[in-house]
């Protein structure tokens, strides 16, 4: 433990009195609040052949977020008085945990926002506020046209001092903040559609051959899209009022699958994993190609091919936001008759 000797008293008390006169005058003085935080919740994706369209005053179907990665959600803070703005204020998540940089003071905010707040991802808002009422627009650019990372915009937000959530109703926006503590659940939604593949291998050629998964990639025939998301206050109704996408560029591509050792595929039709998923912009559901990349291994464990590329263009999805598209895919050698040795290392991925 250190000790303050009697020669240094005298300097640290004009040291105290002289910023005891600086905070006097307001030169210095610390603005009061404290820290926003923030526990995301996230609405689940609908099967398309069982969609249902996200109104009424029901609950939605929503988990709290907790990504396989790290990532950060950009909010839009809004004090009283504000209808514009290109300042983001971060919520990151690392090592299980969302940590929040946002400070709050004892004010009514409007707060709106998205995620991930990553490059080359850029947003601003502009807002309507009344008493009673907000329209806002957000705006989104240079989102990659197709993504492996899942992007969502908030739809709600509520205090989260009560010990049970509750409900968590879309379409509030509005928060009042506390000098001493300060906690809100976001409900976020789903800005793209996403696509994610169940795989099997052809019965008699897996006595032969093992086929080990490697890598998934989606392409498409644009680069990026700017997408204007209008939303307004409402009372457990759907807040969207209009979505438009706007794509540019001329292509680009995804990875959202990597295993450097493969995955094995078997014979029984299986999703690879949950997580590995593809969101793209609705628009683009007629101009996707999916490119898988894969090892060739006989049945005794040796490997015979390696990197072995196949490429399927997908059908048209008509995927909405918000729509999950689950597709089969085969792996069977180019022919089902007696095959030959180089036949048999020849194998393709077919669309069920």
């Amino acid at each position: 433990m250190k000790y303050i000797t009697g020669r240094n008293v005298w300097p640290l008390a004009v040291s105290c009195w002289l910023l005891a006169a600086c905070s006097s005058d307001g030169t210095n003085e610390q603005r009061a609040g404290s820290v926003l935080q923030v526990t995301p919740y996230i609405t689940a994706y609908q099967n398309h052949d069982a969609l249902s369209r996200r109104a009424g005053t029901v609950s939605l179907n929503y988990n709290i977020y907790s990504p396989t990665n790290d990532l950060a959600i950009g909010l839009f803070v809004l004090p009283p008085g504000t209808t514009q703005s290109d300042d983001v204020k971060l919520v990151r998540y690392n090592n299980g945990t969302w940590h929040s940089q946002i400070m709050v003071e004892t004010l009514d905010y409007t707060i709106c926002g998205y995620m991930p707040k990553k490059d080359p991802i850029t947003a601003t808002i502009t807002a309507t506020i009344t008493q009673d009422a907000s329209n806002m627009e957000l705006h989104l650019n240079n989102i990659p046209a197709v993504i492996a990372d899942d992007v969502c915009f908030v739809t709600g937000i509520k205090d989260g001092k009560m010990t049970d959530e509750g409900d968590l109703l879309q379409g509030n926006f509005t928060y009042g903040g506390n000098d001493d503590y300060n906690h809100i659940c976001l409900l976020m939604d789903h800005l793209f559609a996403s696509v994610k593949f169940n795989f099997s291998v052809d019965a008699d050629y897996s006595e032969l051959r093992i086929i080990k998964l490697k890598r998934m990639t989606l392409n498409t025939t644009k680069e990026n899209v700017n997408a204007v998301i209008k939303l307004k206050s409402t009372n457990g109704t759907d807040p969207v009022t209009e979505i438009t996408y706007s794509p540019s560029g001329s292509s680009s591509s995804a990875t959202f699958f990597e295993d450097a050792v493969g995955i094995d595929i078997k014979t029984d039709a299986a999703t690879i994993h949950d997580d590995y998923s593809c969101c793209f912009a609705p628009g683009l559901s007629n101009a996707l190609t999916l490119v898988c990349v894969y090892d060739v291994y006989d049945r005794y464990g040796n490997k015979i091919r390696e990197d072995c590329e196949a490429t399927n263009k997908l059908p048209n999805l008509g995927a909405v936001r918000g729509e999950c598209w689950t597709i089969n895919l085969n792996v069977a050698p180019t022919y089902l008759g007696r095959l030959s040795e180089k036949d048999l290392d020849d194998p393709t991925i077919t669309i069920n």
